[in-house]
């Protein structure tokens, strides 16, 4: 009996030394590849870039569950929708608590992107912004173009891809 119990300790002993050696290994989980997309994109330094991961983590755990209390809040909204006789006052209970837990999220999130650009020196705030302006950009050119209130002079391949793109070639 007593050897039994020798035995299952050395193999569990054995069985958390391999497991704490193979973690140990692996080092600790690699960031969101999203997060090194930025990192490089922004150059930015060891000291921002553990900011920003504290920062991506800090909103992860301040908006996950405002995201499940929405859920939550569309399931009753739904639920008292489908009902044969819907309270209006119920109703609207729950649409102001949406609304509200909708603005935490908000704010939540204003707060994390002031706070990433807190940690931003002039240079790469400069480059932020003009990755914003090419963003807003991106969604305006189709109005633009389809409109034709701006002419680009492409060669006539890119012009064909883009007016396919656009559902332009149906056109003619």
């Amino acid at each position: 009996m007593k050897r039994g119990l020798f035995l299952s300790l050395i193999l569990f002993v054995v069985s958390v030394t391999s497991f704490s050696s193979i973690v140990a290994a692996q080092g600790p989980p690699r960031p969101d590849p999203r997060a090194e997309v930025v990192r490089a994109y922004l150059a930015l330094d060891e000291a921002q870039f553990r900011s920003l991961l504290t920062l991506l983590q800090s909103r992860a755990e301040a908006i996950e569950p405002l995201v499940r209390a929405v859920a939550e809040q569309e399931r009753e909204l739904a639920r008292l929708l489908r009902s044969p006789n819907p309270e209006p006052s119920a109703i609207g209970s729950v649409v102001i608590t949406l609304r509200g837990t909708r603005q935490q999220i908000e704010a939540a999130e204003d707060t994390f992107r002031n706070g990433f650009r807190g940690i931003l020196n002039e240079a790469q705030i400069r480059k932020l912004a003009g990755l914003e302006r090419f963003i807003e950009n991106q969604q305006a050119a189709p109005a633009f173009l389809t409109l034709g209130l701006i002419e680009v002079n492409l060669a006539p391949e890119p012009r064909r891809t883009i007016q396919k793109s656009l559902g332009l070639d149906l056109m003619k």
